[in-house]
């Protein structure tokens, strides 16, 4: 039977952050790990990011996922477009942390439904580093995917990665797996033309560098 945490409220609020006091938002979701059992007793916690800095200025809430993974954390709603940070499993020596950054724009009637959220064994993890290779100024790279196993520290539910203006290069990877690597290489001469490739990366145990020449 589900459970619900009722996390309470941390209010260590700087004087920059209001909050409606009548107005409570709601975060859930279940916590699993890479077999796809529910891992319990993991801590969860809200952070508003105030002030116009990257660092949080008001831990909000604070839980633990039941026995069936799932949690509910529920507090008061800021007021103004502040970052929404829940951080899952902070401070652990066997699983991976998570920090997944909202705002209320993402939550539907009041709720943000986190669905089913991974957490891999940290020994099972491993890197892969990508070196871009320009080989000519008439090309260049417009794409860049990683299909496989890939194990999310941070996550933004409001990132387009099509307005970054540059690719990461640098991912954490599961270990013993093959992962495909997706990109896509414009050629800016004369007749503009686009050639996308797909190549495999077998990982193993150690952290591997592969380089794209383009």
């Amino acid at each position: 039977m589900k459970q619900i945490v009722l996390a309470f409220c941390i209010l260590l609020c700087s004087c920059e952050i209001q909050y409606d006091g009548e107005t409570k938002l709601v975060v859930t979701g279940k916590i699993l790990d890479e077999n796809g059992s529910p891992i319990q007793n993991k801590n969860i916690g809200v952070l508003i990011y105030g002030g116009g800095t990257f660092m949080p200025s008001d831990k909000i809430s604070y839980g633990f996922s039941d026995s069936m993974g799932y949690f509910t954390l529920i507090f008061p709603a800021p007021k103004g477009d502040y970052n929404i940070m829940t951080v899952i499993n902070e401070d652990d020596n066997v699983f991976q942390d998570k920090h997944i950054s909202s705002k209320i724009k993402n939550f539907n009637n009041y709720k943000l439904d986190l669905n089913a959220i991974t957490l891999f064994r940290k020994e099972s993890i491993t890197s892969l580093r990508l070196i871009l290779n320009n080989t000519t100024t008439k090309k260049g790279i417009t794409s860049i995917e990683i299909e496989g196993k890939v194990p999310e520290f941070d996550v933004d539910l409001n990132l387009n990665p099509d307005n970054l203006g540059y690719f990461n290069t640098y991912y954490n990877v599961i270990k013993n797996q093959t992962v495909s690597l997706k990109y896509t290489v414009s050629d800016f001469s004369t007749s503009p033309s686009s050639m996308s490739y797909t190549i495999s990366i077998p990982i193993n145990s150690e952290a591997v560098t592969y380089t794209i020449n383009y």
